[in-house]
């Protein structure tokens, strides 16, 4: 979920910074990524198509002072998916968005890209690691980085704007189960959003 206005030069430095750092979080591991993360077996895409509002995530620049966000997912001609991420600029109220593609690499692992620019696109992975498609997704991309480190980006994404605790708390165990931290979690402002 990477998200920009073509008119927000603040955005947009932050893409551009993300996108020399090959997609990089602000949670950075003294680590490789983990090779026992599991994903939600016998994924349907065309089940998990559809809109799908932010409630928690790792924090990550291209998604700073972000709030009220949401990514639709829509089903492309030339069988990729399509990518609309949104948010509101919380410092000033204007919204802004981007669009890209994804296209799956094997089950329930996607690849996203996002251009930033007429000559540069930013692409991370996007795993679903467990999904009822009716009310909660859980998200994970991670990056491997020089000198055996690596980045991570964990989302929670739900059906409903402000999702039920039982809703929530079933996302958390999945992070629990996969051995993900729970402490970097921050959740994402969806009251007194538009629609």
């Amino acid at each position: 979920m990477a998200i920009v206005s073509g008119k927000s030069a603040l955005i947009t430095v932050a893409l551009v910074a993300m996108a020399a750092h090959l997609g990089m979080a602000q949670v950075v591991s003294p680590n490789c990524c983990p090779t026992n993360v599991e994903v939600v077996p016998s994924f349907d895409l065309s089940k998990y198509l559809g809109l799908w509002y932010e409630y928690a995530k790792y924090p990550v620049y291209f998604e700073a002072d972000g709030v009220c966000i949401t990514a639709e997912y829509s089903l492309s001609a030339d069988g990729n998916v399509g990518v609309k991420n949104s948010q509101v600029n919380g410092t000033t109220g204007q919204p802004e968005n981007i669009l890209g593609t994804a296209s799956v690499v094997s089950n329930a692992k996607l690849l996203v890209k996002f251009p930033v620019s007429p000559a540069l696109s930013v692409s991370s992975n996007y795993w679903v690691l467990d999904t009822d498609y009716s009310s909660y997704s859980v998200v994970y991309s991670c990056q491997e980085l020089p000198n055996a480190q690596s980045s991570t980006i964990v989302w929670i994404l739900t059906r409903q704007r402000l999702p039920s605790e039982h809703t929530v708390h079933t996302a958390l165990n999945v992070l629990k189960k996969n051995g993900i931290s729970l402490d970097p979690l921050t959740v994402t402002n969806q009251v007194a959003c538009c629609n």
